[in-house]
């Protein structure tokens, strides 16, 4: 052929082909495309799936169903997903020394900074106290109302629960468990998780002696106080009477090694055969809740230190804080007293007289009510906490 040719004949078709494209241009590679030629190139003999169509993340989210609950009297009943709490609730654990060197543990639950659904960040700081030989199992069930508007500070007595035992049992006494919240606290506020300007104290049993010793040093820092199936001073009176509890300090102070033992085989032994003592129990009417729902108590008396428990017994004995309870009434703080009709622990007289030493407390009585009031009691315990509660929020 002519030199020429070939040139002529590759311009041809090159016009021919702009024309095809001018008149049926080649559609755009989809995914379905991409997935069918990656689905030859790995060998794969399906059909390529279509390309899904663009939905939002919000349609994607499962439905959620309504929560069942069962209510205070027993009936059942259905929560909509918009009536649960969407508060999301971060626990943030920690220890602090005590003046003895003992380490305190704590825990603080409180609402997430990133998650507070309108509510803030930084919620107002609630301290739980507990009771002789208790290591806050009665406050679970009462969590959702206590940390509704509030951060929860909770912490164990020295040989109690997640602390250490005493490295000094006879430092042991109300008014140095009374430092040791305080000490807790500090930290708490050190550690920049919550203000401890202004503090609401829910306390229960022994713990409120020593609630209120500590108000008795920072009274001014008293959001709010509830009491809840204790008394302020001289805790064996209403289990022996004053002579008899007198006494019974008197022997334990005396001999404390050989008490310490004693207590030590006590917890043990509680703790090995706590079924049946709780039905003796619960049949005598000292215990008015199943053994089930009291079943952490017995597992906590074979942890507890019968040296602690001792020093508790006797110090809370000698020691009175019904001046405090009078001071805090006359400064006008919202206060709560819980009492039990059915509890062995806290006489009707001792009642009657932390009424009159605050007149201005609400003060209610739970007539079915024993010294696990908190656990078989809860509707009613829980619903006067939050009547006091809103009443401090305002």
């Amino acid at each position: 052929l002519p030199p020429a040719l070939p040139s002529l004949m590759a311009g041809s078709k090159r016009r021919a082909s702009k024309k095809k494209l001018a008149a049926a241009p080649p559609a755009v590679a989809t995914s379905s495309t991409l997935a069918a030629v990656g689905a030859a190139l790995l060998g794969a003999h399906s059909p390529p799936h279509p390309t899904p169509a663009f939905t939002s993340v919000a349609d994607t989210l499962p439905k959620l169903k309504p929560v069942k609950v069962r209510g205070e009297d027993g009936a059942a009943a259905e929560l909509e997903p918009d009536d649960v709490d969407p508060t999301l609730y971060e626990e943030i654990g920690g220890r602090v020394k005590a003046a003895d060197g003992t380490w305190i543990a704590w825990e603080l639950v409180r609402p997430t900074p990133h998650a507070s659904h309108g509510r803030p960040t930084k919620a107002p700081l609630l301290v739980t106290v507990n009771g002789l030989s208790n290591d806050g199992f009665q406050w679970r069930g009462l969590m959702p109302t206590l940390r509704k508007d509030h951060a929860v500070l909770s912490w164990d007595y020295r040989g109690h629960g997640c602390s250490e035992n005493p490295r000094d049992t006879g430092a042991v006494s109300i008014a140095a468990l009374a430092a040791d919240m305080e000490a807790v606290m500090a930290d708490v506020s050190a550690r920049s998780l919550a203000s401890t300007l202004h503090v609401t104290v829910v306390a229960y049993s022994m713990g409120c002696q020593v609630a209120l010793e500590w108000c008795r040093a920072h009274s001014h820092r008293v959001a709010g106080i509830a009491l809840i199936l204790g008394t302020p001073q001289h805790s064996l009176d209403s289990v022996l009477g004053r002579r008899l509890g007198n006494t019974a300090a008197a022997l334990m102070h005396s001999c404390p090694q050989s008490f310490e033992f004693l207590w030590d085989c006590a917890t043990c032994a509680t703790f090995m055969a706590s079924f049946i003592g709780h039905g003796f129990a619960r049949a005598a009417g000292v215990i008015r809740v199943p053994w089930i729902d009291f079943a952490p108590f017995y597992r906590h008396m074979k942890r507890l230190h019968g040296g602690a428990y001792m020093r508790m017994l006797v110090t809370g004995h000698r020691h009175s804080a019904m001046d405090v309870l009078e001071h805090l009434d006359r400064r006008e703080v919202p206060t709560l007293i819980v009492t039990g009709g059915k509890d062995f622990s806290v006489s009707k007289q001792a009642g009657l007289r932390m009424h009159k030493a605050a007149p201005r407390a609400s003060f209610i009585n739970l007539p079915g009510a024993c010294h696990a009031g908190m656990i078989g009691e809860r509707g009613a315990v829980a619903g006067a906490l939050t009547r006091v509660l809103e009443v401090q929020g305002e």
